[in-house]
Formats: structure tokens, C-alpha cells, sequence
């Protein structure tokens, strides 16, 4: 960083400040020692000075003083004599030095006590990436997609609830009125399966069936599209109170692959 000599047009005096130092000259050097130390007469630093630099007749320098650093800076006499040596500075605190070259691709950071150049890790373009999150992929960061999160597969309704492939039905059924010992009929699944199903039937109407008295015991065989329910009395004896005069009402539950 640069930093101009003081204000641009002071006067230099002679050692007792009582007249300019007409025709004199300010000397530069590397601060401490003897080593001349180059100035420059524009803050980019790109058109040196003369070293010394010559001052005119009120004192004052012929040009622009713009440095950069710390120097020590000897005003001298037309005839060479020192009349006063000063350190100056930029300001910066001591120790504080940048490192360089100054590297591509990298940043200004320190560890604590020490400047340093560290990588910049920047996230790549998002240009045609919406709706994608950022992600560490060990070294940098990259645009990931989000994951596809699967279509839920299940439904239900009144009479159903399928889980996948999986599928549990049930309904009600009415046994007709056979006029016997026995009885039978059959019905179809709302929706057929893959393979048979397991099934379940029970009996709906409380107490007994006939009129002696007896419930009897049902059963039946399923298939994959529907089933084939049996009610008998579950007794040998003829009597006509053990006949099945009036239908009765069973409910039925299937459990069973389906076609995904």
C-alpha cells in the first residue's frame, strides 16, 4: 500500500528552521540503514523519483513523494551536509507483513499469529441447478439433487386397506334360506388376488339360528376372485326345527397378494 511523503509542497528548513533549505535534497533509504530506498512520484507506484530528491530554492521538493514501507529520510544541505534524519512509516503495525506472491485461487487468513494464504472454497455455479441443496464432498462443495422420495404406496376405503402388494378386504354376505340341515353360496372379492387368500367368516346374528335352538358352524373355501361359504347344524338329527328357514347375515374378511 502506498502512502504520500507528509503533505505535497512543505517546506524543509535548515537545521535552525529559520530559512528553507534552498536547493537541498531528501535522501532515502531503507529504514536504519544506508541502503537508498526507491519513491515514486504517483500512488500506483510506477514512475520513480530520483534519489536523492531535489528540493528548489524555497525548499520544496521538485515532485510528488509517494512510498511505500518504512524508510529513514536524511534532509540535506545544497551542499550535501545532513541537517536532519527521520523515520517514517505507513502506519502499520509492526510485524504485519502480507505474504507474497499473491496466489490465484486463494484468500488472506492467518492462524492465530501468522498471515497466511489459505484455498477459497467457493460453491460451484448453481446456473440450471434449482431446486438443488449444497453438499461437502470432502475437498469443496458440489449441487446435489434432493432425493426422490417414493410415491406412498398404500390406500384404503370403506371395505379395504392395501399396503403394497398387500391386500385385506371385507363385506358382508347373506346366507339364503335352504329349507334343510345345511346351506351354501358363494360371492366374489371386490378385487381379486394374486394368489388365495387367507379368510375369515363369522356368523352375524346373535343367539340361534333354527328354531331348536342351535347357531350350527360355518366354514369357508376361498379362492383368488371370491369363496364358497357351508352352514350346517353341525349335528345328526332330522327334526324339522333344525332346518334353515329364514337366511341369515355372516361378515367375511380376506387377507391376500394382489398385482402390485
Amino acid at each position: 500500500m502506498s502512502y504520500r511523503y507528509y503533505d505535497p509542497a512543505p517546506v524543509n528548513f535548515t537545521l535552525l528552521g529559520i530559512e528553507p533549505a534552498a536547493g537541498g535534497s531528501l535522501a532515502f533509504f531503507e529504514i536504519g540503514v544506508t541502503t537508498p530506498k526507491n519513491t515514486w512520484s504517483d500512488p500506483g507506484l510506477t514512475i520513480l523519483n530520483t534519489n536523492p530528491v531535489q528540493l528548489d530554492s524555497s525548499g520544496r521538493a521538485n515532485t510528488n513523494i509517494w512510498l511505500q514501507g518504512s524508510y529513514s529520510v536524511r534532509l540535506l544541505d545544497s551542499s550535501g551536509a545532513v541537517i536532519w534524519t527521520r523515520d517514517v512509516n505507513d502506519g502499520v503495525a509492526a510485524g504485519l507483513v502480507i505474504p507474497t506472491p499473491l496466489p490465484s485461487g486463494q484468500f488472506l487468513s492467518n492462524d492465530g499469529s501468522v498471515l497466511q494464504w489459505s484455498s477459497v472454497l467457493q460453491p460451484p455455479d448453481p446456473t440450471g441447478s434449482d431446486g438443488y441443496y449444497l453438499t461437502a464432498s470432502g475437498s469443496s462443495y458440489v449441487l446435489t439433487a434432493p432425493p426422490v422420495i417414493p410415491t406412498p404406496n398404500y390406500s384404503f376405503g370403506d371395505n379395504f386397506t392395501k399396503v403394497g402388494t398387500n391386500l385385506d378386504q371385507w363385506g358382508t354376505q347373506t346366507m339364503p334360506a335352504s329349507n334343510s340341515q345345511s346351506a351354501s353360496m358363494s360371492f366374489n372379492f371386490p378385487v381379486a388376488y394374486a394368489t388365495v387368500p387367507v379368510i375369515q367368516v363369522l356368523i352375524q346374528k346373535p343367539g340361534s339360528i333354527v328354531t331348536e335352538g342351535f347357531t350350527g358352524i360355518i366354514k369357508a373355501t376361498p379362492s383368488t376372485t371370491g369363496a364358497t361359504v357351508e352352514w350346517n347344524t353341525g349335528i345328526d338329527d332330522t327334526r324339522t326345527g333344525l332346518r334353515l328357514v329364514s337366511p341369515f347375515e355372516f361378515s367375511w374378511r380376506a387377507v391376500g397378494k394382489v398385482a402390485s
